[in-house]
């Protein structure tokens, strides 16, 4: 017969756990054990490495059955009571893993700062001279991407309206107006609706119409948008 050690973890008012402990696991259980028990006052902090310890090590797993023999012959098992910690512990690598990610987020803000005036002065040039609408359009991508990093869908969103903004500068009037259509198709399907986005939509497709208008009515140009 494979020993056994049965298990309850509990606060004194509600269990937490029930479990059984063999040589080759430790596993959950659904149903209020009724046998006799020894009752064990154990730190919070203590329980949650013992436990983690009992399932990843079956050398300690077998040691603990060896070292409760004496519960296992008498038909016990053993109740576990959780104590308060008596000392606050630091998470070393989580707080690192935290540090980490807000100095990301903060170089990323940063870079996007950057990205947002670099790219609104060549976009202000671009209504005059194709280069810079082209180069605008290029700092529009790598905002998408810096915006996809910071995982925020409105920025996203601005982004992509950024770039249809640089494609009606060198009249690709078709993708641009697919891409504003879709943004804002997107936002009036959201749960909750960012009306300056919507704003900027309906901004850039006036400007769209205004261009693409005066685009046909230079001479020798076809009234389909390109």
């Amino acid at each position: 017969m494979i020993p056994k050690i049965y298990l309850i973890i509990t606060d004194g008012s509600y269990n937490y756990q029930n479990a059984v402990i063999d040589q080759f696991d430790i596993i959950s259980i659904p149903k209020k054990l009724v046998k006799k028990r020894i009752l064990v006052n154990c730190d919070g902090c203590f329980i949650h490495y013992f436990l983690k310890e009992l399932k990843i090590s079956e050398t300690y797993r077998n040691s603990f059955i060896r070292n409760m023999q004496n519960i296992l012959e008498c038909g016990y098992c053993l109740e576990i009571k959780l104590q308060s910690t008596s000392l606050d512990l630091i998470d070393y690598c989580w707080n690192e893993r935290v540090n980490e990610m807000v100095r990301e987020k903060s170089e990323l803000d940063h870079v996007f700062s950057w990205l947002s005036t670099l790219g609104g002065a060549f976009s202000a040039l671009g209504d005059y001279m194709t280069k810079y609408a082209e180069t605008a359009g290029k700092i529009s991508i790598n905002q998408f991407k810096v915006a996809a990093r910071l995982g925020n869908p409105q920025i996203i969103s601005r982004c992509k309206l950024y770039f249809a903004l640089s494609l009606i500068q060198i009249k690709k009037f078709k993708v641009a107006k697919k891409i504003i259509h879709k943004v804002y198709k997107n936002e009036l399907n959201s749960i909750v609706i960012d009306v300056k986005l919507l704003r900027m939509c309906k901004g850039i497709w006036a400007k769209l119409q205004y261009e693409h208008f005066l685009y046909i009515m230079k001479p020798n140009r076809s009234c389909n948008m390109k």
